[in-house]
């Protein structure tokens, strides 16, 4: 049985960035006991579908020493100065926490957790908040050129397989990984073929980091090689929470979709060989847009899509990150 029983209240459960937690830890000792520390921590933690990740650590000594049988009181105080915000989705939630230890040697250490919200106010256009990852900056283009020799990579799959098949005997693993790899290569070089007819396709945003509620330029070009007919083209603004199960050969991803927005482009479908083709577009980030986040094992992540389709012949397929701030 547990010498002593440790509570922690605060003032609040809701906070915005910048506020302050306040609140206190108090100790019900009912013997004298040691205690070897009497720790507070606050940090933020995922949990979900995905392995658990946690950051934003930050931890106070209370007390070390001997109590006496009685109520001790400890107050704290931390700021709040850093994301991210609490977050409640389909496969992903993020909670901050406050966690308090009493270390009694020699019998069950007392403690206690408190959960409370972050909350994203909205405001917009600030300075860069600790605890968000921007991951892509700069202009880029979108191209399938882009990785060169490495597109042929899947076919390493695709030899394997084959060699799985007939000299080692193993059929079933050998079917698994030609089937994998030829899909894999296909996937990666259909764009490629693609821009046989549509010439070198060219996606550039003038934003690869914007705000919630802040608008993307977007613009597709390109100079056919030949006169073309497509079916239709399309941007796509994609929302996906990615969480990741598990570990080696029991690895599971789930993936979720909470955002999916299709701008048709390109008003015209017919297209002469040799003549530049240029059109620009408006993509609005939603206002009320998760922000980008990423944990280990745990990704809240926005991408642009752009698909060209043509007919009897493969897609022009490609997708650009960006990273939505709060």
């Amino acid at each position: 049985m547990s010498k002593c029983k440790v509570v922690i209240s605060t003032q609040k459960t809701h906070y915005k960035l910048g506020d302050t937690v306040k609140g206190q830890v108090t100790v019900e000792v009912n013997k004298e006991c040691k205690c070897d520390g009497l720790v507070l921590k606050k940090f933020w933690s995922t949990h979900g579908k995905g392995n658990r990740s946690s950051g934003g650590r930050e931890e106070l000594n209370l007390f070390q020493g001997v109590w006496q049988p009685g109520t001790y009181t400890y107050t704290f105080s931390f700021v709040l100065d850093e994301g991210p915000f609490s977050y409640h989705g389909h496969y992903i939630n993020v909670d901050w926490y406050l966690s308090a230890r009493a270390d009694i040697p020699w019998a069950i250490d007392a403690k206690d957790e408190l959960e409370f919200i972050l909350e994203n106010d909205g405001a917009r256009f600030r300075d860069n908040i600790k605890g968000y990852e921007t991951y892509n900056t700069g202009e880029k283009t979108i191209s399938i050129q882009d990785i060169g020799f490495l597109k042929y990579l899947p076919l390493l799959f695709v030899i394997v397989g084959i060699s799985m098949m007939y000299f080692a005997e193993m059929p079933i693993f050998g079917a698994i990984f030609t089937i994998a790899g030829a899909v894999a290569f296909y996937k990666v070089i259909q764009s490629t073929i693609a821009e046989r007819k549509l010439g070198d396709v060219e996606c550039l945003i003038d934003k690869h980091d914007p705000f919630a509620g802040e608008r993307i330029n977007f613009t597709v070009s390109f100079t056919p090689k030949s006169n073309i007919q497509i079916n239709s083209a399309s941007v796509k603004l994609l929302g996906q929470e990615i969480a990741v199960s598990g570990s080696g050969t029991n690895t599971t991803t789930h993936t979720h979709t909470f955002h999916d927005e299709i701008f048709p482009i390109l008003a015209q479908n017919r297209f002469s060989g040799g003549m530049p083709v240029r059109d620009k577009y408006l993509i609005d980030i939603p206002d009320n847009a998760a922000p980008s986040f990423v944990a280990p094992d745990n990704k809240i992540e926005w991408s642009i899509v752009v698909e060209i389709d043509i007919p009897r012949w493969p897609d022009w397929i490609n997708s650009l990150a960006i990273t939505v701030k709060p």
